[in-house]
């Protein structure tokens, strides 16, 4: 059976869901420690920033899927930029796609490999990972918008369950001094979250509005999603502070896995790590699929084709590969992090859209105008 492009239909409730899984994403293993170090004790303030600010991106990305109901990211670039133009913004963007989940994947090899299965090959690990990517995108983004659906309920219970078992080791006197941080830092901490959350929901332009029916519930599950997820990450970062304080939170690769570590409730709730583990599986799972479908969608729309099946396995295989040399070292993964992922991503993230909006007001506005004028 053909899954055809044009025929895909997400509700608004498993947009909702995809968005609030996605949000969280590679968010949950990189912006904890990285805004911590620069924000101290202040950096679940600044996460609400970031959230606060996000739902400004979400509204650029929802006008801009207003303007045009019925087309994807892709199709909007031919339409606003012209077909030439635009297929080449288009390649760049399925170019980019294709190594920002090499990206992500290389996170889930990296924590497993670091902290469960330290004998197990990465390559392994991302051949197994990248396997059920490629069975999701195979069988279409309506699958994988099913299977939030299904798994978002244990995603909250896990999430819940995590919360609870943490308050006993809460100490409130690692939130202060409050605001004690240079603005500068604090600035950087904000645009670090910025970076890793809202300004990615560019791919989500391939699903929104085009694949999403009912557009006005649609936007408003963007913008639930979008602050969810959000909020998810402020709590983890705040119970990072509370439980861990500011300076381990910092020093430490991976301090929500660790607040898994910490959970002893009673001498009997122990050694369940795990479920932290679950929980970045879960949320990884839809952020490199949602990439990796976008990456196809983008591909087969600039070569107009409306078969998107047989290219998951190749495309699967590059993403396997580039995975394993994205990152040679932990220092050249935060040094990208640090001085190229913030201007990359507000390029992508603001900047991209930002233009297709406006060019795309300047080209098609007057010309709705003049039929409104005729009509009447």
């Amino acid at each position: 059976m053909l899954i055809l492009l044009n025929e895909i239909n997400i509700s608004a409730a498993q947009f909702r869901k995809l968005v609030t899984l996605y949000s969280i994403g590679s968010t949950i293993i990189v912006v904890p420690a990285a805004i911590t170090a620069d924000a101290h004790q202040d950096a679940w303030i600044a996460a609400l920033f970031g959230v606060a600010l996000g739902i400004g991106l979400v509204l650029l990305f929802t006008s801009l899927g207003k303007m045009f109901p019925t087309l994807t990211l892709m199709e909007m670039n031919e339409k606003i930029f012209g077909k030439l133009f635009g297929k080449i913004v288009s390649a760049v963007f399925v170019l980019s796609n294709l190594f920002i989940s090499s990206q992500v994947l290389y996170y889930v090899g990296n924590f497993l490999t670091t902290q469960i299965l330290p004998y197990t090959p990465l390559t392994a690990i991302h051949i197994a990972f990248m396997g059920v990517v490629i069975v999701g995108v195979r069988l279409g983004i309506e699958v994988i918008a099913r299977s939030a659906e299904i798994l978002f309920p244990w995603f909250v219970g896990l999430f819940g369950l995590l919360i609870v078992s943490m308050i006993p080791q809460i100490k409130i006197e690692h939130l202060q001094p409050v605001f004690e941080i240079h603005p500068k830092a604090f600035i950087r901490a904000v645009l670090t979250f910025l970076s890793i959350s809202s300004l990615t929901y560019t791919i989500l332009l391939m699903i929104f509005p085009s694949h999403t029916p009912d557009t006005k519930k649609a936007t408003q599950s963007f913008y639930i999603g979008n602050v969810a997820g959000g909020l998810v990450m402020v709590t983890l970062i705040l119970l990072g502070i509370l439980v861990l304080g500011p300076y381990y939170s910092q020093i430490t690769m991976f301090p929500s896995y660790e607040l898994g570590r910490r959970i002893d409730v009673g001498n009997f709730l122990q050694g369940i790590e795990v479920i932290i583990a679950i929980i970045w599986f879960l949320t990884l799972f839809f952020k490199v699929s949602l990439y990796f479908h976008a990456s196809i969608a983008g591909l087969c729309h600039i070569f107009n084709v409306n078969e998107t099946r047989f290219l998951t396995l190749p495309m699967g295989l590059i993403v396997t590969t580039f995975s394993i040399i994205v990152y040679p070292t932990i220092i050249y993964q935060k040094t990208w992090l640090a001085e190229t992922w913030i201007p990359y991503s507000f390029f992508v993230g603001a900047f991209y859209p930002f233009i297709l909006l406006i060019i795309g007001w300047i080209r098609f506005r007057p010309a709705k105008i003049k039929k409104i004028i005729k009509s009447t």
